[in-house]
């Protein structure tokens, strides 16, 4: 968390920046404390009268485009974005960078409680895209329309056999964008147990499975993403994914469907959530 869905709810609302030109990013006082961080303020002094030509979402990262240099950001486990007015002084508690912009009325505050996010400047486009990450990265699961051809053929790769499906979803070399919430949510929706191993799917399992993930990653998107504790878009407004969420954290609730009790089980030390009687 964020996962695919929230970041591209971010980038969305971060669109009213495309077009302006940086007065100033400033890493905080506080940024400082973090080694990834140190020292790094004039790395991002280059930026200064530079335009902001596009925000690209990538799995699970934005891609802040400028007239040359590049900045990744990665919302780690608890970052997120707000716009504030000018003249408003009470930053986040967590904040690590302001970006400032000319003949505009709102600054941008990048906020990290959990300090698991990204904020690093690469020299050009092509630099990023050969960043570990994003090169070794699978299909984009909000790609639309879903690459169901390529999902197939990556799902069918001899190293997913024997796993655990559960574990496999969120291997962001299979399905970027994937995380806890979205793969509980997409087996329960495809009616998949989530310890079956991957051999075991049918293809025509597997094809309910994809489209499962696109419909499960836009219909977080149409709600601003799911919150549970920190994220909001930059507007500051929570999102509502989980309310219709069937499975996720809902560990010893019943079943909507069928009234059996909802189980956790943790895969590769994360947590999964399923209905053994609908997803057998």
């Amino acid at each position: 968390m964020p996962e695919g869905p929230e970041v591209e709810c971010t980038r969305q609302y971060l669109q009213s920046l495309i077009g302006k030109t940086v007065k100033k990013i400033q890493l905080t006082e506080l940024s400082q404390k973090y080694p990834k961080y140190q020292n790094r303020q004039s790395d991002f002094d280059w930026f200064k009268g530079q335009r902001v030509t596009d925000i690209e979402r990538i799995g699970k990262f934005l891609v802040w485009h400028f007239n040359g240099k590049i900045i990744l950001n990665h919302l780690g486990m608890s970052g997120k974005w707000i716009l504030l007015k000018k003249g408003n002084q009470k930053l986040p508690s967590h904040s690590k960078a302001l970006m400032y912009f000319e003949k505009y009325p709102q600054y941008a505050v990048f906020d990290d409680i959990r300090n698991f996010g990204q904020f690093k400047v690469f020299e050009s486009y092509e630099k990023v895209m050969q960043h570990d990450p994003i090169r070794k990265m699978g299909i984009d699961g909000l790609a639309k329309p879903f690459p169901m051809k390529e999902f197939l053929a990556k799902i069918n790769k001899p190293n997913y056999a024997n796993r655990e499906i559960g574990a496999v979803l969120v291997d962001q070399k299979l399905v970027a964008g994937v995380g806890n919430i979205y793969k509980s949510e997409s087996l329960a929706l495809a009616k998949i147990n989530p310890t079956r191993l991957v051999k075991t799917l049918t293809k025509k399992e597997r094809k309910e499975l994809g489209l499962a993930i696109s419909k499960t990653l836009w219909k977080a998107v149409d709600c601003n993403g799911s919150t549970f504790s920190t994220f909001q878009i930059p507007t500051g407004q929570e999102g509502s994914a989980q309310n219709w969420h069937k499975v996720y954290g809902k560990h010893g609730e019943i079943c909507q469907n069928c009234k059996t009790e909802i189980i956790r089980i943790v895969q590769n030390g994360r947590s999964t959530f399923f209905c053994a009687e609908c997803q057998k």
